[in-house]
């Protein structure tokens, strides 16, 4: 005789929660949207960032610019056929040019510049080699500065590797794996959850997480600190020893609320480039790949069943409530 299993749940179904799940909005704070090195001067790119298309441009003498990318006379694209002239981008279209501050400063054909004519223009910062710009869903200006990295450009330090992907998901579910200690036994098949400590910087901003590594057959036993200035910014520091180090400077690239490109530069002391630096840079890179499906498949939960054993994911849920109005 079969038998039938009551539900335990008898409310009645709804979406699945693939589809029913909340959409986080993009937080506050400095994203990247592309490597300094390949912007030259008087050239322009289209980006797409925070669900918007803009426009990236370096002046002739060499400063940038981020503007929304559609001209406001009849909507063309200028990161489509634009042209920079000195500090200016002229739209291909009928030949209107606008300043770094988004506002039109010719019109070729007409003396009258209508007060309308111009583009929201972005905060951005070209620091550590990455092109940064600041994200406030008001418009609001720069709240802090993005952090300078020293390790980068120091001589005794490799030249960096870099490496970029992206994650069909949103930024703060990546960024939510550095107070996640736990998934590093079921995930990159640590035999144990590493001792670990996560703290808050006096004014609440900037979080810091220390870890205690075991060795796996990727890499050696190390200490890891990760410092989050805000979601899909990240300084990752690792030590294994005297003079052997290495860091991965993190920077994020919101395109959608569930895509996130990343960027990702990776250096190592010179004491064990030749040694070891490779290696442990390969295996930084395959631990994302350990990630990847849980991201690729994961829904962003809003009230999550946490346990007693979840404390710095709790902490780390309250740090980022600020990165939202």
């Amino acid at each position: 005789m079969n038998s039938v299993h009551e539900p335990i749940n008898t409310e009645a179904l709804g979406d699945c929660e693939s589809k029913s799940a909340p959409q986080l909005p993009f937080p506050i704070g400095w994203y990247s949207v592309e490597r300094g090195r390949n912007l030259g001067p008087g050239e322009v790119k289209p980006i797409y960032a925070f669900d918007r298309e803009l426009v990236l441009y370096r002046t002739r003498s060499g400063d940038l610019a981020v503007l929304d990318a559609f001209c406001p006379h009849l909507g063309a694209h200028l990161g489509h056929g634009g042209r920079v002239v000195g500090d200016n981008l002229r739209c291909p279209f009928h030949g209107w040019v606008f300043g770094r501050d988004g506002n039109c400063t010719e019109i070729p054909y007409c003396d009258d510049i209508p007060s309308r004519a111009q583009l929201r223009s972005w905060p951005v910062s070209e620091t550590n080699g990455d092109i940064m710009v600041w994200y406030h869903p008001q418009g609001e200006s720069p709240a802090w500065e993005v952090p300078e990295v020293p390790e980068l450009a120091d001589d005794d330090w490799s030249e960096p590797q870099y490496w970029e992907f992206t994650i069909p998901n949103h930024v703060q579910n990546i960024a939510e794996n550095v107070c996640d200690p736990e998934h590093f036994q079921y995930v990159h098949r640590q035999q144990n959850t590493p001792p670990n400590e996560v703290t808050l910087a006096d004014d609440g901003r900037v979080l810091t997480l220390v870890a205690e590594a075991e060795a796996t057959d990727r890499n050696p036993a190390n200490t890891l600190t990760a410092i989050v200035h805000n979601p899909g910014l990240a300084i990752v520091r690792t030590h294994y020893g005297p003079g052997a180090e290495m860091l991965v400077y993190s920077t994020a690239q919101p395109t959608k609320p569930n895509e996130t490109h990343m960027r990702w530069s990776l250096t190592v002391r010179k004491e064990i480039v030749d040694l070891a630096g490779d290696d442990v840079m390969e295996g930084i890179k395959s631990g994302i790949m350990d990630d990847y499906p849980i991201w690729e498949h994961k829904i962003y939960r809003e009230k999550p069943v946490f346990c007693k054993g979840d404390k710095t994911l709790v902490l780390f849920r309250k740090w980022v409530r600020q990165f939202y109005l």
